[in-house]
């Protein structure tokens, strides 16, 4: 049986997109092939015609998270600036519904401390979307002077709020991590533009 010519790409694409989902709700080191294959309705023996192993596959499918995380940034975010953009920023990242939906949210909280253990071009791939996030806070807050000290804080602490909020059990405490981390946020850019 011939498969159209695309073929070959869509089906990589689909086990991109199953892995991408996979690892963040999952983990990495949870998330055998077999499992990312059978999410993507495929065989696990067709892996392997796409990628050479499971750290080659993670490494494409961080630059597929990434990339899919930041096309879902509420259109917004595209028309504000400074005090205004950090706001709705810190709305929109540290919310219960980013906190809910880890398959399809920023890929930083769930697999930062699996990458740090990881392979050379993974890490590669996480550092290099780190520095675009970082130059873009640094730009949208304050576009002549761009202050990448203050951008680096605001994602450790966005980040590292929606890491905690999500591994509570108790949902009101998950809430108030949310919105203390929110609170803190807006409120460094505050007395830094003051």
């Amino acid at each position: 049986m011939r498969y159209p010519i695309h073929h070959k790409q869509l089906t990589r694409e689909r086990i991109l997109k199953a892995a991408a989902a996979m690892f963040r709700r999952h983990g990495y080191a949870a998330s055998g092939v077999d499992a990312v294959m059978a999410s993507a309705k495929l065989t696990a023996g067709a892996f392997y015609a796409h990628f050479r192993s499971k750290q080659v596959l993670l490494a494409k499918a961080l630059d597929a998270a990434f990339r899919q995380s930041r096309e879902d940034w509420p259109e917004e975010l595209k028309s504000l600036r400074g005090r205004g953009w950090v706001r709705q920023f810190a709305f929109f990242y540290l919310s219960e519904g980013h906190r809910d939906a880890a398959n399809r949210g920023c890929p930083m909280p769930s697999l930062t401390a699996e990458i740090g253990r990881s392979g050379e071009a993974t890490r590669k791939v996480f550092e290099q979307h780190l520095r675009g996030l970082v130059d873009t806070v640094a730009q949208q807050v304050n576009a002549t002077a761009p202050d990448r000290a203050h951008a680096i804080s605001a994602i450790a602490l966005s980040v590292g709020g929606l890491m905690l909020a999500r591994t509570v059990k108790d949902r009101a405490f998950s809430n108030e991590i949310l919105a203390a981390c929110r609170s803190a946020l807006t409120e460094e850019y505050a007395a830094a533009e003051g």
